[in-house]
């Protein structure tokens, strides 16, 4: 560290003065004989005391005395220096001392307030005056130097001072920026507007200000803003503001008002302290300036972040609510194309993070989808004008993937062709799911909706048989999107399952039986597995005319990935259940089968998925009667047709291969999703990393980098947690039930279960 070595241009001289503070100091500080103390130092040429130093008696000989002595440092004993020190260093600068030569001590506050003795009062004064006289020593001459003023100049808060101070600049001829944090000026005084109880109200008096200050052009005006940090030095500041978003376009907005009459969402008004209350889109008050309205935003809800199509779920419950019953299906359908599909078959995970589960219970969000969607007749819903573009894509296979890729990428004004190898379309939607669950009608009319936005469609078609990808290329098909599905049941690699009859996987059962083919598989009928699709075939079996369905399930009923309702509806209708029960051997007799061998389990460590291996427990053999095995045990995708693309890579497990963040393949122009890569997975995964797809066939076909894209995405920035707060005294309301058939009339017929 470098050594500061005193001033020694010229001799140092100072002068020491210490003030009685009429009796505030002196009461407690012998000031005579600090004065004497101070005499005996190093270069002070004189020493003196006055019982009121800043009057100006004091000023004066302080004054004089750099004159006679030719003082070239000072050191006043006196009060606070925030107080004083500006009216000494002035008087010092006017008889020719620096102001940076001129130093101060507290021996007001730091001595005679805080010490009872005057000994040690005296005592520690001598302390800090020689402390003091020994610092000004170092106080080196200060080089003035000019440097160019900005002249624009910042006001920090829209109040009535902020207000009149920014328009006393804007007439003196310069530039004033006004920041305000909240959305309007005029400040706390003109929430008074109704206290004053003479007509110089607060608004009388603020909102001529604020017209004034909004219509100025010398005035700029930074509302909802605040300033987050300031650097430079004085007159050449610069000031970091974060202007929070209104999430209204300002320039657009001409405040008549009609955006906060539609609204549905109420909350407390912080501009009336909470006694009334405002819409989610509103303006503080009618005068407000600027007239803008604005939306506060918090982080998403919980339930959004949670759905994986990132659905607005507070929007469209609270259109329900409201009544608006087409908004609200028209804002599901911004992120779902199939609203009455999912609020029949989606797992609703939104519904476990639901904070109105801190009240009382969950809301029915699922179900509200559901009664909304079947409120609304799609066909009555006018499709948004697309502006239309060249180039061609080609969505091979029409389920939930496909049918969300060809719907969002037609709205973008792609020209779209779906290629589908089943007679009708859906995917899985149609041949793997139930009608008493989703009603064909119902698929029909929301497929029916995304075609109509105008697209090729050839059903019966199927990739590696009629066409290939190379045919899709030469044809003129900018991208490619495969979303072909998982339609091939897992065996059960036992024995006697490749040689029997009334062996059918649960994917080829429920596929025939979908499409009108099904056929009873026999009197008794057990399903292997514990799945949604082994729940389903199973139910399927008895609305066929089964007389006797049971499943068996190597692991307990609390590791059954089948939903709860499910399972509870298929043992109301009779299905019966086997826990901890693995097959082991189909034995037939003349071909046909007569049993299912079986082992019972039990639960060892966790495999892969988390839950607990199975184990067979040796000894525990038993034989299941029955005509009919099902296995439902999983599925995968057609491998035979990815043989004949070399440049597609597979997993071991036949999926493909794609970024997670783009759904881009090994082909550059090829995207896929759905089953087809991650196995078999929910509906609203589906239309999720579908969502994915579009977004990057969009980018991908104008021509953007969508590594860079994907490095973006996966940097991005977690969901937050500052959510609304709940209100206090929110009423406990009990959740609404569904409705189901009764169990008598449901169980032998393909009518719908859940009626809502």
């Amino acid at each position: 560290m470098e050594r500061v070595e005193p001033d020694t241009e010229k001799l140092t001289k100072i002068g020491f003065y210490i003030c009685h503070g009429g009796t505030d100091i002196a009461d407690k500080v012998w000031v005579d004989e600090v004065v004497d103390f101070a005499l005996k130092q190093q270069n002070v040429e004189v020493a003196t005391s006055y019982k009121y130093l800043c009057q100006d008696p004091g000023l004066k000989m302080i004054a004089e005395d750099i004159k006679s002595f030719g003082l070239n440092r000072v050191v006043v004993a006196a009060c606070n220096p925030k107080v004083y020190e500006k009216t000494f260093q002035d008087v010092c600068q006017r008889a020719g001392l620096k102001p940076e030569h001129f130093q101060m001590v507290a021996v007001r506050e730091q001595v005679a307030w805080v010490t009872e003795d005057p000994v040690e009062a005296t005592r520690k004064a001598k302390t800090l005056a020689a402390a003091t006289i020994h610092r000004v020593k170092f106080q080196r001459t200060l080089t003035a130097r000019e440097v160019n003023v900005h002249p624009d100049v910042l006001v920090v808060g829209g109040g009535i001072a902020g207000m009149q101070a920014a328009l006393d600049v804007a007439e003196a001829g310069h530039k004033a920026y006004l920041v305000e944090r909240q959305p309007t000026i005029g400040g706390h005084m003109l929430q008074f507007d109704k206290t004053f109880p003479t007509l110089d109200c607060a608004a009388c008096i603020g909102t001529p200000k604020m017209v004034s200050v909004g219509q100025n052009p010398n005035i700029e005006l930074l509302t909802y803003s605040e300033v987050k940090g300031i650097s430079g030095f004085v007159g050449n500041y610069k000031v970091k503001v974060l202007r929070n978003s209104r999430y209204v376009k300002e320039a657009g907005c001409t405040g008549c008002g009609e955006c906060e009459k539609v609204c549905p969402v109420t909350r407390p008004s912080e501009w009336d302290e909470g006694l009334s209350e405002r819409k989610a889109i509103y303006r503080s008050f009618p005068q407000a300036v600027p007239i803008t309205f604005a939306i506060d935003k918090k982080d998403r809800a919980p339930c959004v972040n949670t759905c994986p199509a990132g659905v607005n779920v507070q929007g469209y419950v609270q259109l329900i609510a409201q009544g608006k019953y087409k908004e609200a299906v028209q804002l599901i359908m911004e992120h779902i194309p199939l609203p009455g599909v999912l609020g029949r078959v989606c797992p609703h995970p939104c519904e476990a993070e639901c904070r109105r589960k801190e009240v009382d219970e969950a809301v029915s969000i699922r179900e509200l989808k559901r009664f909304v969607a079947d409120k609304v007749d799609l066909s009555e819903l006018p499709h948004p004008e697309i502006e239309e573009r060249s180039e061609k894509v080609a969505v091979v296979g029409s389920g939930p993937a496909g049918l969300t890729v060809a719907y969002y990428l037609r709205l973008k004004g792609y020209q779209i062709t779906l290629f589908e190898a089943l007679p009708e379309l859906g995917g899985m939607l149609r041949v793997g799911i139930p009608d008493y669950r989703l009603p064909p009608e119902l698929l029909d009319q929301e497929i029916g909706h995304i075609v109509n936005l105008g697209m090729e469609v050839h059903k019966g078609r199927a990739l590696g048989t009629d066409f290939t990808l190379a045919d899709l290329r030469k044809e003129g098909y900018k991208a490619i999107f495969l979303g072909v599905g998982a339609h091939h049941g897992m065996k059960l690699n036992i024995p006697g399952e490749e040689d029997l009859e009334g062996i059918s996987d649960a994917v080829d059962f429920l596929r025939a039986v979908n499409l009108g083919k099904g056929e009873l598989p026999g009197r008794r009928v057990v399903i292997i597995g514990g799945g949604n699709v082994a729940i389903d075939a199973a139910r399927t079996a008895l609305r066929l005319g089964a007389e006797e369905v049971s499943i068996a399930y190597r692991r307990t009923r609390e590791e059954m990935p089948a939903y709860e309702e499910e399972i509870e509806e298929a043992l109301e209708e009779g299905v019966m259940l086997h826990y901890l029960t693995a097959p082991v051997r189909v034995h037939g007799a003349y071909g046909k089968c007569t049993g299912i061998e079986c082992i019972k389990t039990e639960l060892g460590e966790p495999d892969a998925s988390g839950r607990r291996r199975p184990m067979p427990v040796e000894g525990s053999e038993f034989f299941i009667d029955c005509d009919a095995v099902i296995p439902a045990i999983g599925q995968q995708p057609d491998k035979k047709w990815v043989e004949k693309e070399p440049s597609l890579k597979t997993t071991r497990w036949g999926t493909l291969v794609v970024n997670p963040h783009t759904m881009q393949t090994t082909m550059p122009h090829v995207f896929a999703s759905g089953d087809m890569v991650t196995g078999p997975a929910t509906v609203v995964e589906a239309i999720s990393s579908g969502h994915k797809a579009v977004e990057a066939i969009h980018r991908f076909v104008k021509g953007e980098n969508l590594k860079r894209f994907a490095e973006e995405l996966a940097t991005k920035a977690g969901p937050g947690q500052d959510w609304q707060e709940i209100p206090e005294g929110v009423a406990r309301v009990p959740r609404s039930q569904v409705a189901h058939k009764h169990v008598g009339e449901r169980a032998r017929s393909f009518e719908e279960v859940n009626q809502g």
